[in-house]
């Protein structure tokens, strides 16, 4: 896998891995370094070497490499060696990684120890992240490493592995290697925020991905995985959450994870659950968005009588029909005492509270726009947004192995976007896009963008320029072009059943097809989704795999809300997952690693406090979506799991005697009625 224009290793990633690199003395595994050795004094002078340290803690990296590199060309193998090697970090800190490609291809660890071989191994492969090729960068880990290797070198090993196998996007395999570096470490402190590495990770995962993957018996991954299970299921009771945690204790009594962390992520759950108690609500009554908002609405309502009458806010209604009277709106369920508000759902009524400067309380608005300079801190947006599908579509893709596309979109704004997206991610990813087209939704006939798109009208005149040099007829067998891995569209249900049939026709039956999910009505249809065979796709999890017998599945609400199946269904999975978000948004705004699984997917927030969804992916077979499940979520630009989180409150902690394990209160029967 080879992605391009990635910036995701920074100088204080680069800090981290190189761990142990940068040392006053000579490697460890040097004769003449060890503490009792009994070898001959190393040969390298010790000031210049003590020199070349300090350059590197005052940040002058290029110094310091060409100090070491001064230093190698004077000495014998194994120290030649080692200064080039540690010349290479010094070169990787700078981010000169031309000179460090260069330098460490001269580095011959050639009958030398086979430490000498994996610290070149490690200083490759992390060039290759750097280049973006994380399949040559984890090839040169694949092999394990070899004995009598220091402490620093196998925690660097561990940690290398981990990161490349979150930066592929396969987070279970990233918490593993987070697990072995684990027993590696000493320090208390730097092992908690391993641990907090390693919940994090796994909490990115969904529930139900969690308990498909565990490993039987559990053992230490297992005891991992139950943990982030019962960290994302927190629905703000404490008391609930400590018998759960003091259950997994008994459970996995000799689990390495330490009590601090625990009591820690106890408490800042406490911290960060915002239970909701005067609720606004800013929808329009009437207009062009009144049926949308009537879906949003009945989806909250939904919501809302899932919770114990108890726990239920105070819910007040405002009608934002005209965009104009948002502010107002806003001001008016302040003074009567809202904690949060939900809506607008009008982008430009959105857009006066971006502008707005400050937000006395937090808004999830239902819509999301541009980013505005000095937008509050309080103001969170939530959409059902086609680009975001765009971008999951090129992750797909990618993941799938391919890497030369074709895309047709509807003529208009809204293909646009669809296809900015797309592109932009797709590109960045380091695929190519070959050639993209446009069709008229109004049109009859698609064929003539088809044609184009696979060349064949390129084809038809060349036969025709024949007949003519010829003056006679040629026998003619169409040629698609042949450098195509895959094709992308977006389309609506009517259309997608036509492009789908006219690609197989024109000769491009055997090429992968991914479309967006608008392509899917909403409900099975076998005869009239018949011709999407094979078509990838992502949706909403609502709508592909509700849980049997769950009253916020599509089936229940549709018994109440007929209009459930209707144009607006997905609107309905948006409303219930609007309500469910609120009390999770101080969490969620910590960090990008946080989600929460929804009925619209499973979601986190960007830095400007942007919901995004990670959706559910499914394939037509004979008519019918087959579901596949979540893909793997490719980040590029964020740190480490761990590394952006605050500090947890971390207490001395005695641990409590166990105590019997007994079955938890049934929880008081909600009320069921809308």
């Amino acid at each position: 896998m080879q992605l391009t224009n990635r910036t995701v290793i920074t100088s204080l990633l680069c800090a981290l891995w190189l761990t142990g690199c940068v040392t006053p003395q000579l490697s460890k595994e040097l004769p003449g370094t060890g503490a009792a050795s009994g070898q001959p004094v190393s040969p390298v002078p010790q000031a210049e070497l003590n020199r070349a340290t300090e350059l590197e803690l005052m940040g002058d990296y290029v110094a310091a490499a060409a100090l070491y590199q001064s230093l190698a060309m004077r000495m014998p193998p194994p120290y030649r060696q080692d200064l080039q090697l540690q010349a290479v970090a010094a070169l990787l800190l700078a981010q000169d990684t031309e000179s460090a490609s260069r330098l460490l291809a001269q580095t011959d660890v050639t009958g030398l120890s086979p430490i000498f071989d994996l610290r070149k191994r490690l200083q490759a492969s992390e060039l290759a992240i750097k280049e973006g090729n994380l399949k040559a960068a984890f090839s040169l880990l694949e092999a394990r490493p070899p004995e009598g290797l220091s402490t620093d070198l196998r925690q660097r090993y561990h940690r290398q592995r981990a990161e490349i196998l979150r930066l592929e996007g396969n987070l279970l395999e990233s918490a593993h290697e987070l697990g072995q570096l684990d027993l590696l470490i000493s320090d208390p402190a730097a092992r908690l925020h391993n641990q907090q590495a390693i919940l994090q990770t796994l909490t990115i995962l969904t529930d139900g991905a969690l308990r498909a993957f565990q490993p039987d018996p559990p053992g230490v991954q297992g005891g991992w995985m139950e943990l982030a299970r019962i960290i994302k299921g927190y629905e703000g009771d404490p008391a609930r959450t400590r018998v759960l945690l003091t259950r997994w204790r008994e459970r996995f009594p000799l689990h390495p994870a330490r009590p601090e962390l625990l009591e820690g992520y106890h408490q800042r759950l406490q911290r960060q659950y915002q239970p909701v108690k005067n609720l606004a609500i800013l929808l329009p009554q009437s207009g062009t968005l009144a049926g949308a908002a009537a879906a949003l609405r009945n989806g909250i309502m939904a919501a809302y009588y899932q919770l114990p009458a108890a726990k239920r806010p105070q819910l007040r209604f405002y009608d934002s029909s005209n965009a104009a009277d948002t502010w107002p709106l806003y001001r008016q369920a302040v003074d009567a005492g809202a904690d949060m508000v939900v809506g607008p759902l009008n982008k430009s009524a959105v857009l006066q509270l971006a502008r707005a400067g400050e937000l006395e309380i937090p808004v999830l608005a239902l819509n999301r726009i541009a980013p505005q300079p000095g937008q509050p801190e309080n103001l969170f947006q939530f959409g059902l947004s086609p680009e975001d599908e765009a971008r999951q579509v090129a992750e797909r893709a990618w993941q799938d192995g391919l890497s030369e596309a074709l895309a047709i979109v509807p003529e208009g704004s809204w293909g646009e976007r669809i296809l900015n997206s797309f592109r932009e991610r797709w590109e960045a990813l380091g695929g190519t896009l070959l050639e993209a087209q446009t069709y008229d939704v109004k049109g009859q006939d698609f064929s003539r963008p088809i044609l184009t798109l696979l060349d064949l009208d390129e084809s038809k005149a060349r036969r025709s320029q024949m007949q003519r040099i010829l003056i006679q007829n040629v026998k003619y067998e169409p040629r698609r072009r042949q450098d195509v891995d895959f094709v992308f569209f977006a389309a609506k249900p009517k259309i997608a059943r036509q492009i789908r049939p006219l690609l197989q026709f024109h000769h491009a039956a055997g090429i992968p097809v991914y479309a967006t999910s608008h392509l899917y009505a909403g409900s099975p249809d076998a005869m009239k989704d018949g011709d999407l065979e094979g078509v990838k796709f992502p949706d909403i999890p609502w709508l592909l795999a509700s849980e049997k017998g769950s009253r916020l599945s599509q089936n229940a609400l549709a018994a109440l809300f007929p209009e459930a199946r209707g144009s607006y269904q997905r609107l309905y999975a948006m409303g219930i997952d609007s309500f469910n978000l609120l009390p999770h948004l101080g969490r969620l705004k910590i960090s990008p690693w946080e989600t929460l699984d929804g009925q619209t997917g499973n979601l986190y927030l960007d830095e400007i406090n942007q919901v995004h969804r990670r959706l559910m992916w499914a394939q037509m077979r004979k008519g019918v979506p087959y579901v596949l499940g979540y893909a793997p979520r490719i980040e590029s630009g964020l740190a480490t799991p761990g590394d952006d989180l605050p500090p947890l409150i971390f207490p001395t902690v005695v641990p409590a005697p166990p105590i019997p394990l007994a079955p938890l209160p049934a929880p008081a029967a909600p009320d069921r009625s809308i």
